[in-house]
C-alpha cells in the first residue's frame, strides 16, 4: 500500500503544497440510516500493519511473527487485536492467484495469531487485463476498439486515455484510467467478486469458525482512493519548479515525469471524467452544472457498487471498509470528498494522515460521522509522522481514532519517495509508537493530551 499523497485530485495536492510550508464476532448484516451499523458498540478494535513489516523481504508475509513478538502481545481476540495487511489481486490474468493469496493470508493469521486484513484495489492495478482497456494497439493482446468505453475520456468527443500519468500511489501506471460506470467493467467486477473472490473468502472464514478463531479475519478495505485524474495541473510546473521546498520539489519531479509521458502519447493536459459523465446522462449540449459534484456522485456510486457485491456475497458489512483520502481540502474542486464513503454496505474508512484538513485534529471526520449517526469506522491508511516526524504523539494519534468510534487503524509505511518512506518507517516503528501500540493492545485507555 503506497498511497502516500492522499488522493482527491492532484490539483488540490499541488495547490496545498504551494501554500502550506513544510507539507507534507461479526454481528449480522444490519444497516440503518444509510450506513453499516452492525456490531458498532461491541466489536473488536483492530490495529493493522500494512506491509512491509520490519525485516520482511519484498512481496512476502515474513516477519509477522517477529513483529508480534516485539510487541509482546497480539491482543485478546475479543476486544483488541493485532493484525497485518495483505492484498487480494482482482483484475488479474491468472485468477487462480486470487484464491492462493487469500489462503496464504489466512494461513499466516492462524500460524501467528495475528489477524489478516485484506486490501482490494478497485481501480489502479488492472494492467493484466488489456482485454478490458486496450483500445489503441492492434498488435498487442486484448485489442478491441470498443474498449474505449471502459476507459476515461478527456472531452465530450470521447478522446480516451492511454495510461495514467500519476496515480494515488504517486507514480504512473501502464493501464489507462478506468471508466467507473462502464457497463462492461461492472459486469466483470461482479463476476470476479461473486465467483472467485467471495467463495475463496467464505471457505477460509468457515475454517476459522470451525476453530473458533473468527477474530483472525479483520475484514477488507475495498478501494484505493478512487478519484478522477486532472492533468491540467501539469501547467503549474513552472511555478512549482521555482520553489525550494523539498516536498514541492518532489511534486515537481513527479509532474515533470508525467509531462514527459504525456508528450510521448500526445495526450492533452486536461481533466478526465467525460466517459463517466456521458454514462451518467450528460453531454456537450447538456453539461452538469457542477462537474466535480457529479463526479463525486459517480465516485460514491462506484464505491457503493463494490461494497454491495461483497455484502451480497455474505461478507458482513462490519468487515468491509471504504478508502478515501480525508486530508485533501474539502472544497468545490474535490471529486472524492469525505462524505462519499457512507453507504449501507460498508463501514466508512479514510486515509487519516494528520495533514491539510486533518492537521489540527479529526473534527472534520467526527462532523461527518455525526451526520450519519456515528457509525463505527476505520483509519484504513494511517501514520502519525507523515509530514512532521515527532510532531504528534502516537498515543494521541491512535486516540483520535479509537476514542471516537474507530474499529480499525491501518499503519502504513509504503511510499514512492525513499526519504518519505524512511521517515514513515522511523515513526511507525520507533519507541514512542511501539509503546503506544503495546498500551492499546493491553487494553489500556489511550490518552488525548
Amino acid at each position: 500500500m503506497t498511497w502516500v499523497y492522499g488522493y482527491a485530485g492532484m490539483r488540490r495536492l499541488v495547490a496545498s503544497l504551494l501554500t502550506v510550508v513544510g507539507f507534507l464476532a461479526y454481528g449480522d448484516l444490519g444497516r440503518a440510516e444509510g450506513t453499516c451499523r452492525a456490531n458498532d458498540s461491541n466489536d473488536i478494535e483492530y490495529l493493522i500493519f500494512w506491509p512491509p513489516l520490519p525485516g520482511a523481504t519484498p512481496g512476502s508475509y515474513g516477519s509477522v511473527e517477529d513483529f508480534a513478538a516485539r510487541l509482546g502481545t497480539t491482543g485478546d481476540g475479543t476486544t483488541r487485536q493485532l493484525g497485518y495487511g495483505a492484498s487480494i489481486p482482482v483484475l488479474v490474468r491468472d485468477e487462480s492467484k486470487i484464491a492462493q493469496e487469500i489462503k496464504q493470508g489466512f494461513d499466516t493469521a492462524k500460524r501467528t495469531n495475528v489477524a489478516v486484513h485484506f486490501n482490494v484495489d478497485d481501480h489502479i492495478g488492472w494492467e493484466e487485463r488489456p482485454d478490458l482497456w486496450n483500445w489503441y494497439d492492434p498488435a498487442k493482446r486484448g485489442y478491441n476498439p470498443d474498449n474505449r468505453k471502459n476507459v476515461e475520456w478527456y472531452d465530450w468527443e470521447g478522446t480516451p486515455n492511454r495510461r495514467r500519468y500519476f496515480t494515488p500511489e504517486g507514480t504512473s501506471a501502464p493501464a489507462p484510467h478506468m471508466c467507473y460506470n462502464s457497463a462492461a467493467i461492472e459486469i466483470e467486477i461482479s463476476r470476479i467478486v461473486s465467483q472467485v473472490v467471495a467463495p475463496a473468502l467464505q471457505e477460509e472464514i468457515n475454517k476459522l469458525k470451525q476453530e473458533n478463531k473468527e477474530y483472525l479475519f479483520a475484514g477488507i478495505t475495498v478501494g484505493a482512493e478512487a478519484g478522477f485524474d486532472d492533468y491540467s495541473v501539469i501547467r503549474m510546473l513552472p511555478r512549482i519548479r521555482r520553489s525550494s521546498d523539498p516536498m514541492q520539489m518532489q511534486v515537481a519531479k513527479m509532474l515533470t515525469q508525467a509531462a514527459t509521458l504525456m508528450g510521448e502519447d500526445k495526450a492533452p493536459q486536461s481533466r478526465l471524467g467525460y466517459c463517466s459523465l456521458t454514462n451518467a446522462g450528460y453531454s456537450k449540449t447538456n453539461p452538469p452544472r457542477d462537474i466535480n459534484q457529479v463526479l463525486a456522485d459517480v465516485n460514491q456510486k462506484f464505491i457503493e457498487f463494490w461494497n454491495k457485491l461483497f455484502v451480497d456475497a455474505k461478507i458482513p458489512c462490519s468487515r468491509i471498509y471504504t478508502h478515501v483520502a480525508a486530508s485533501a481540502p474539502q472544497d468545490e474542486n474535490n471529486n472524492a470528498p469525505i462524505r462519499i464513503v457512507f453507504n449501507p454496505y460498508a463501514r466508512p474508512g479514510w486515509t487519516t494522515y494528520p495533514i491539510e484538513t486533518l492537521e489540527n485534529g479529526f473534527q472534520p471526520l467526527y462532523d461527518q460521522l455525526a451526520k450519519h449517526g456515528n457509525p463505527a469506522w476505520g483509519g484504513v491508511e494511517a501514520n502519525a509522522t507523515f509530514a512532521k516526524p515527532n510532531a504528534l504523539s502516537w498515543e494521541k494519534y491512535l486516540a483520535w481514532h479509537y476514542n471516537h468510534g474507530a474499529k480499525l487503524v491501518g499503519i502504513n509505511i509504503g511510499a514512492s519517495d525513499p526519504s518519505l518512506m524512511s521517515n514513515l518507517i522511523k515513526g511507525a516503528f520507533g519507541d514512542p509508537a511501539i509503546a503506544a501500540y503495546k498500551k492499546f493492545l493491553k487494553g489500556e485507555k489511550l490518552v488525548e493530551r
